[in-house]
Order: C-alpha cells, then structure tokens, then sequence
C-alpha cells in the first residue's frame, strides 16, 4: 500500500464508509484494525467515531479499486461497509 492510499483526507470522489456497528465487539475490533490502517488516528478518536453510530466515513479515493483491499480488511471484522460516490448538489459536497 501506498503512502497516498493510507491517507483519509485524499480528495477523491469515492468514500469508503463503514455502517453502524451495534455489536460492542465488532466496534472494539473494528476500531482496533483502523488504527493500524490508518495511524494518523488514535484508537480513542476511532472508537468514539464508530460508539457514536451512523456513517463513519474511512477514506476518499480517486479509484474504487484503490478502496477494495480495506474494505474487505474492515468487513472481515464483521463490519458493513460501502463505497459512495461524492455528489455536489447545490454547490455543497454529500455522500
């Protein structure tokens, strides 16, 4: 992996988003292997993302096939992930 796949903030119009986990282990786990992907991040900050429930955005990607190997990485945890196209509407960025 690259230094720029391992990085949230790349712009890019795909965005891998993880579901909200209900089950307090998935999250805990979940939490765990994100901070290793991802270290600009502590495990806490993770943790209270995911705890907080709804869509808890992973990183951005210019190519879908740039977010696959995390995705599955993160779904083997048993996590529900997806990956959504970046959409302007009315000047404003949604997802």
């Amino acid at each position: 992996r690259t230094a720029k796949a391992a990085t949230m903030e790349d712009k890019g119009n795909h965005i891998l988003v993880i579901r909200t986990i209900t089950d307090k282990k998935a999250r805990y786990l979940t939490a765990k292997k994100l901070t290793q992907l991802f270290r600009q991040k502590s495990f806490s900050e993770w943790k209270a993302k995911l705890d907080a429930g709804g869509r808890t955005v992973v990183m951005r990607s210019e190519t879908e096939s740039e977010l696959e190997p995390y995705r599955r990485s993160i779904e083997m945890l048993g996590a529900e992930t997806e990956i959504v196209d970046q959409k302007t509407i009315g000047g404003s960025k949604v997802f």
